[in-house]
Order: structure tokens, then C-alpha cells, then sequence
């Protein structure tokens, strides 16, 4: 699976990266919002994985600019923030993963993604 990671915490983001690797999926890491608009203008991505403190652009910007776009196949849009209250901006994500999140979790929306399953909030475990 083709996935864009955004995230500007390099340590969450290269964690990512390494878990998303070892499971065989593709992964592009960016830093914020602008590199991501730009990136999914030009490439396809099945999993996109958006922090929602970003410098500039933020998370959900990214994602109302996602779903307002029309893709031949729209990337599942995963939300990942640590905000406990997110101002009712799920609406715009598939899924929602509360930081921190565990492995099964992300394995959980990888599969979710794959198979376009129900769109649900997960919380760390």
C-alpha cells in the first residue's frame, strides 16, 4: 500500500515509516501541509496518515482539500492527533487515531484502509 505520512515530529514520523515498512507498505514521509497538497497533486496515495498540528497548513485543512477534490481513488484519510477535543473536525476523516496510538491500532486502519472498512474512531489502547 502506497502511504503519505505527515508528520512533523521526526521521531513519530521515521517510527512510522520503519513500522509501515516492515509490514511491506510504501511509505513517503512529508513535514507539513503544503508538501502534502503538492505531493497528492501529482501522486496517488491509497493511506494518508495526517498529523493535525502541522505548521501552516493544518491536518484537517489538508483533509477538507482531500475530500473536496475530485481523486479517481480517493485515499483513506486517517486523522492522528493528540487533541483531545478535535472542534468536531472528524467528520472529515475515515478514522481517527488518538496519539499516542498502539501498533494494533495502526495495523487496525491499514487494514480498515485496504478494505475500506466502516470509518471509526480508535483510541490508544
Amino acid at each position: 500500500m502506497d502511504v503519505l505520512v505527515v508528520e512533523d515530529n521526526d521521531v513519530v514520523a521515521d517510527s512510522l515509516a520503519f513500522l509501515l515498512d516492515c509490514y511491506g507498505h510504501r511509505t513517503t514521509l512529508v513535514e507539513d501541509g503544503e508538501s502534502a497538497l503538492s505531493l497528492l497533486g501529482c501522486r496517488a496515495f491509497e493511506l494518508v496518515l495526517l498529523d493535525e498540528n502541522l505548521p501552516g497548513i493544518k491536518g484537517s485543512a489538508v483533509a477538507r482539500s482531500i475530500v473536496n477534490t475530485p481523486f479517481a481513488d480517493r485515499p483513506f484519510i486517517v486523522s492522528m492527533t493528540g487533541d483531545s477535543d478535535d472542534g468536531g473536525l472528524t467528520r472529515l476523516f475515515d478514522v481517527c487515531l488518538q496519539k499516542p496510538f498502539s501498533l494494533e491500532a495502526l495495523l487496525q486502519v491499514i487494514e480498515d484502509a485496504q478494505g475500506c472498512g466502516d470509518a471509526s474512531t480508535l483510541l490508544a489502547a
